[in-house]
């Protein structure tokens, strides 16, 4: 073999190993190891948030998403028959079993909970994970799916936690009708969290990100930078209610706080000293609650 074969020969060698290690980086966001139905229940069991689920009304749903994707679903009345509805929105790699926590809180307020599986988590089909890209378009058809099933007079919110917040916000792009958001930590751009998360995590240059981005969206068909709920927020006018830990390591609470600023409605931030990354509401449930009360009640008056 001539000597530029066996140069062509390692530099295609060297490429492809880039490109394979570009692969699993990307493939680590895009396809993570998810928590199972049954390892989330156990986990609200184990946090005392299980309760009364058992006991409850409920339904199971089958909603078809804006392409056909399948997404499962539980609907939960309030104890008392009324027009107020919420849908719980959960984090990156959980389940909808894991937004039982605020189910309780909710309920307690008059309103009807719908809990659901994001793309490609607990018993949906499983396949890639955008990080909110397609998440915030199933959010729209299950908030066009609610109207359909309850009526356009009814008042619809929506709750988020960690992706589920940032899915939230980035479905306000489609306009939806919705009176409030309850938005807990959630990132204000992708890009920054895995800049943060990278070194911390997997213990790799922060610069790795850039070019594990342009990879993700060749294989994903999306990129990092694209996902920037901050710059949805220069038009909302949606009441948001921005919550985050302060010892949150994972999603900084910095997040919220450039959030709350960038917004143009009405707004607040509230944040919990001893929390960590969607831990809010663990460190102190009381008080979530009055939070999330009083921030109702006030918009409630400004309608």
């Amino acid at each position: 073999m001539k000597m530029w074969q066996i140069i062509a020969v390692l530099i295609a060698v060297l490429v492809g190993g880039i490109l394979i290690f570009l692969y699993k980086l990307a493939a680590y966001v895009a396809r993570p190891a998810y928590h199972t139905t049954a390892d989330m229940i156990e986990r609200m069991k184990e946090q005392g948030f299980w309760r009364d689920y058992e006991a409850l009304a409920k339904e199971e749903w089958r909603i078809s998403s804006y392409d056909g994707y399948i997404l499962h679903a539980t609907y939960i009345p309030a104890a008392e028959p009324g027009n107020r509805y919420v849908i719980i929105s959960h984090g990156y790699t959980c389940s909808r079993m894991g937004s039982l926590k605020y189910v309780h809180l909710f309920r307690q307020l008059g309103y009807n909970c719908l809990i659901y599986d994001n793309r490609s988590h607990g018993d949906n089909r499983r396949g890639i994970c955008t990080m909110g890209k397609r998440e915030s378009s199933d959010l729209l058809a299950l908030i066009r799916y609610v109207y359909q099933r309850f009526g356009d007079d009814i008042y619809l919110g929506l709750h988020g936690e960690s992706m589920g917040a940032a899915l939230q916000i980035l479905a306000l792009r489609g306009r939806p009708k919705v009176q409030f958001i309850i938005n807990d930590c959630g990132f204000a751009r992708l890009m920054d969290v895995i800049t943060h998360n990278i070194g911390k995590t997997l213990h790799l240059p922060r610069w790795l990100c850039q070019p594990v981005s342009v990879a993700s969206l060749c294989y994903f068909g999306f990129s990092y930078g694209e996902l920037k709920p901050v710059d949805v927020l220069k038009d909302n006018e949606v009441p948001i209610c921005f919550i985050h830990g302060e010892k949150d390591d994972f999603i900084p609470c910095s997040h919220s706080q450039e959030m709350y600023e960038a917004t143009k409605g009405y707004r607040e931030l509230h944040l919990f000293p001893e929390a960590e990354h969607a831990q809010s509401i663990d460190s102190n449930e009381a008080l979530y609650t009055q939070i999330v009360r009083d921030f109702l009640e006030k918009i409630g008056q400004k309608a």
